[in-house]
């Protein structure tokens, strides 16, 4: 089945339906899997709700929740109304009945849902698009405002037993360590299958004071309908496929992986909590949505294009002379950043590279940032070829910052955790960075290239 998606995915084809997996046992599942939900940046952007040329309005929306400004008069409010709506939206509304718990599984076997193994390396079925919440423990299941939305890897190991594989800096793990601190286990509700709006939501890197749970009102453009859990005290989506519901003890871990990874490679296992699964609630005829995570391109790689776009105006917000910022997919997405900046002033660049890497916990583990002017397209690799090529001295242009912190999954890292940086200047140099008369761009005459322009429109109006 990954075989046939990565296929698919790469020829930008369509969503696919598997009708009857077959099984680990050899018995065939008459729950469909469904794969390549977000196999192009048309579809992610459906799923947030929006048509492609809407991201940047989005974006621009998601700018405003980090950094509000007061409204200047009626005429600005009303301006804003569309916001304000989107932003009432996201009230969670509470059910008492959800297809999600038309039928109700105390004795889970997990082995009997079409759960995939991925790469033949795996260390066995992993669920890949798990919607994972959770909440604090000095929070009450109703506030949902204070839960933890987030798509984390997740390993079955036993019939009722999955591997909850959370970094240390992820809002699951933040709320594991107070529950840790009590000495007491902590609720945890797998939502499977859940709309696009709350699985983007989940993934989205959204401010710490607003829930995912509740964001994704915005996208959808509905409030989303949570019912109470069946076995464990949390609020969960009553529209969604299926919902695992259990416990993760405050102690218990054990080795999750090896598992290809976004990176191309298998990382290495490592410890992580264990969920004791105490139920499971699907709808009558469930699907189950899956996806595999590989070099890119991948789905989330292709999310990762889109979520580019929607971060441009937060990160402008910051950062006010960053023109453009281009992380490549085939860079693991994040791992490499090239931005564009209008340049006015010795040092500038450095700056910015110091200012992206301190913003967001996601560029903490960008390793390389390549900075370059206003002329230069950061997504076009000619361009920053070219920029690199004279623009940019090694001994005077590059920085190395020593001893970050890193993604674990970067095996290159010369110990787990932590890392080098680079940052490199290419950008045209003024004022006190140079002592040499700096280069001028060649460019045509506008008035010949006006000339060349006609005369070709007219040539191929004649054949």
């Amino acid at each position: 089945m990954t075989a046939v998606h990565r296929a698919v995915l790469e020829s930008g084809g369509p969503i696919l339906r598997f009708d009857n997996p077959v099984l680990d046992d050899g018995t065939r599942s008459k729950m469909p899997v469904v794969v390549n939900l977000f196999g192009s940046t048309e579809r992610v952007a459906a799923g947030l709700g929006v048509a492609p040329e809407g991201l940047d309005d989005l974006g621009a929306f998601l700018a405003a929740l980090r950094a509000p400004s007061p409204p200047e008069g009626m005429r600005d409010a009303m301006s804003r109304w569309p916001m304000l709506k989107a932003a009432l939206a996201t009230r969670p509304k509470l059910v008492k009945n959800a297809l999600v718990q038309q039928n109700v599984i105390e004795d889970v076997d997990l082995a009997r849902l079409p759960i995939q193994t991925h790469w033949p390396g795996d260390a066995g079925p992993l669920i890949t698009w798990p919607v994972v919440l959770t909440r604090p423990h000095d929070s009450k299941p109703d506030e949902i405002g204070r839960y933890n939305a987030g798509v984390y890897r997740a390993q079955v190991i036993g019939r009722d037993r999955i591997i909850l594989r959370w970094l240390a800096h992820r809002g699951g793990a933040a709320h594991h360590r107070s529950w840790q601190k009590a000495a007491a286990p902590m609720p945890v509700a797998i939502a499977l299958g859940a709309d696009p709006a709350t699985v983007l939501s989940a993934a989205l890197p959204l401010p710490e004071t607003i829930s995912e749970l509740s964001f994704a009102g915005v996208f959808s453009g509905a409030r989303p309908r949570l019912v109470p859990a069946r076995t464990v005290p949390l609020m969960v989506p009553a529209d969604a496929e299926m919902v695992i519901e259990g416990w993760v003890d405050p102690a218990e871990t054990a080795p999750e992986g090896p598992f290809g990874d976004h990176t191309g490679y298998y990382n290495a296992p490592a410890a992580f909590p264990v969920m004791s699964v105490s139920a499971l609630t699907t709808r009558d005829d469930p699907l189950y949505l899956s996806t595999y995570t590989g070099r890119p391109p991948d789905e989330p790689s292709i999310i990762g294009e889109v979520f580019n776009r929607l971060a441009l105006p937060v990160i402008r917000g910051q950062i006010p002379e960053i023109r453009d910022l281009w992380l490549p997919p085939a860079a693991c997405s994040y791992r490499m950043a090239v931005i564009s900046i209008d340049k006015r002033y010795p040092g500038q660049a450095r700056r910015v590279m110091m200012a992206l890497w301190g913003m967001l916990p996601q560029f903490s583990y960008t390793k390389m940032i390549i900075v370059v002017d206003g002329d230069i397209d950061p997504r076009n690799w000619d361009d920053i070829a070219w920029a690199l090529a004279t623009r940019m001295d090694p001994e005077r242009d590059v920085m190395i910052v020593e001893k970050t912190p890193m993604d674990y999954l970067d095996f290159a890292s010369p110990v787990e955790g932590l890392a080098g940086k680079i940052g490199i200047d290419a950008t045209n140099k003024l004022g006190a960075e140079t002592t040499r008369d700096w280069g001028q761009v060649m460019q045509t005459a506008p008035e010949d290239a006006a000339f060349a322009a006609d005369l070709l429109a007219r040539l191929k109006g004649m054949t």
